[in-house]
C-alpha cells in the first residue's frame, strides 16, 4: 500500500519538473548532412563554358563556394580563397565558385575582385537547390569519393582542413547552418536575376 501511494507522487514530481524545464530550441541543421554523396552539379564555367561532372572529379577533393555579386561577405572572402587555392597547388583538389547570376553581372565584379577558382554560373538554380546553398557565402567540401565532408563559412577554410579531407577525415569545424527560408531566398534570387536579365536585354 505504501508503494501504491508513492507512485502518484512520483508521477506528479516528474510532470512538474517537465513543466518547469525550458522548452528546447529547434535544432538548426546544416544545408546538407555530412556524408551526402554527389548532389546535383549543374554549372557552366565562365572560361571555356565547361560543364564539370562528378565523374571527372573522382579522386579529387572538391571545394565549392557559393556567392553573389551583391554579397559583401562573399567578395571579402575572395583573397582568402585565392590564397588557399595557391597553397593547394599540386594537390588533388579542385575549386569552384558558383553564382546564380548572369555573366553580365559577374564579369565586371571579377575585374575588380579577381577569383583564381573556376568561376561558374548555376543553370536555372539547379545546383543552389540541390545543395540547399541559400545562406551565402557558404563553402561545401567533398572528399575524393564525392561525399560531403563539411559545410563552412569561407573564414574557416584552410589548407589543413583540406588536407584532412584529402586524408579521408572529417574536419573538426563548426558546420554552417541552413537558411531558414529557402523558398523565400530562391524567390528573391530569381527576382534579382530576372531583373538583371531584363536590364541586359534593353542595352
Amino acid at each position: 500500500m505504501q508503494f501504491a501511494r508513492l507512485v502518484p507522487i512520483a508521477i506528479l514530481s516528474v510532470a512538474a519538473a517537465i513543466a518547469q524545464a525550458p522548452a528546447s530550441k529547434p535544432q538548426v541543421k546544416p544545408p546538407l548532412p555530412v556524408g551526402t554523396r554527389q548532389p546535383t552539379l549543374d554549372i557552366t564555367t565562365l572560361l571555356g563554358e565547361h560543364h564539370p561532372t562528378w565523374a571527372e572529379l573522382s579522386g579529387k577533393a572538391v571545394v565549392i563556394d557559393f556567392w553573389a555579386t551583391w554579397c559583401a561577405p562573399c567578395i571579402a572572402s575572395f583573397p582568402g580563397i585565392n590564397q588557399i587555392k595557391a597553397q593547394s597547388a599540386g594537390k588533388p583538389v579542385e575549386f569552384f565558385s558558383v553564382s546564380y547570376e548572369t555573366r553580365g553581372q559577374v564579369e565586371p565584379v571579377l575585374k575588380k575582385h579577381p577569383l583564381a577558382t573556376q568561376v561558374s554560373l548555376d543553370n536555372d538554380f539547379r545546383t543552389f537547390k540541390s545543395f540547399n546553398a541559400w545562406g551565402i557565402p557558404g563553402v561545401f567540401i567533398f572528399d575524393k569519393q564525392g561525399k560531403l565532408a563539411a559545410v563552412i563559412h569561407p573564414e574557416d577554410l584552410s589548407l589543413s582542413l583540406i588536407q584532412t579531407v584529402l586524408d579521408g577525415g572529417i574536419p573538426n569545424v563548426e558546420q554552417e547552418k541552413a537558411w531558414d527560408d529557402p523558398a523565400g531566398a530562391e524567390a528573391s534570387f530569381r527576382a534579382m536575376r530576372e531583373k538583371a536579365v531584363q536590364a541586359e536585354q534593353q542595352r
